[in-house]
């Protein structure tokens, strides 16, 4: 058992990701550590959000490896791809189509490895790798420089299973994504407006269909192509 001191917990240096501000404005001040969370129902933006983070990630210098479990190359993947403007210009983003945890840390354990490593779909590791809770939290505590952003499906009004959460119970960020709308319902602050606008037609067209009064975000406006999820 390791006991601090006020005096330590006042001296602790901490690394921040240094969001542009419109991920700012949804995450606010963001250590770069820890288990995140993205979930959502099927179709509403998901994995768009998360190819629009990592493509952030990239442009802040972060090494990012995206696991594309659930689409693997297909073509709807690199259509996803064009849409989130990642393209070979984004030199320090890697893909795969699997990710055994024993691999990952391996992989992980390297030198230049990956600082951040988003999983698309948490279901889906959990099925193929018979993944625990425990090990996710393992995972985030052996690598404690790293971000694990897993992408979540949901069951009814919460996220799908058991060990997603346990997962959400444990992610320093959760963020729930509704109608092309992300969220930050996680630990602390989020940021000054808590929401980012994942692809602005979609997000005005369901508002404006149901009724309802749409927040205006004016840093995504250029997320006018069609998004996969």
């Amino acid at each position: 058992m390791r006991n601090w001191s006020i005096k330590n917990i006042e001296d602790r240096k901490y690394d921040f990701v240094p969001f542009s501000p419109r991920f700012a404005d949804l995450f606010g001040k963001t250590e770069a550590t820890g288990n995140w969370i993205v979930y959502g129902k099927s179709g509403q933006g998901k994995s768009s959000f998360c190819l629009q983070l990592a493509k952030e990630f990239d442009e802040i210098g972060k090494k990012v490896l995206f696991v594309s479990l659930e689409m693997g190359d297909s073509y709807d993947f690199q259509q996803a791809l064009a849409n989130a403007g990642i393209r070979s210009g984004c030199s320090r983003i890697s893909f795969t189509d699997s990710c055994h945890p024993e691999e990952l840390k391996e992989e992980l354990s390297k030198q230049r490895s990956a600082d951040v490593i988003i999983i698309d779909s948490l279901q889906y590791f959990i099925d193929l790798y018979r993944v625990r809770a425990a090990d996710f939290i393992e995972l985030r505590s052996k690598f404690k420089k790293k971000v694990f952003v897993y992408i979540s499906h949901m069951k009814g009004n919460d996220v799908d299973g058991d060990t997603a959460y346990d997962l959400k119970k444990d992610a320093f960020k959760r963020i729930h994504i509704e109608h092309f709308k992300a969220s930050y319902v996680g630990r602390g602050n989020g940021g000054p407006k808590g929401f980012f606008v994942i692809w602005d037609k979609g997000y005005r067209q369901f508002w404006l269909e149901n009724g309802t009064k749409k927040e205006t975000d004016g840093n995504n406006k250029e997320n006018d192509t069609e998004m996969d999820d």
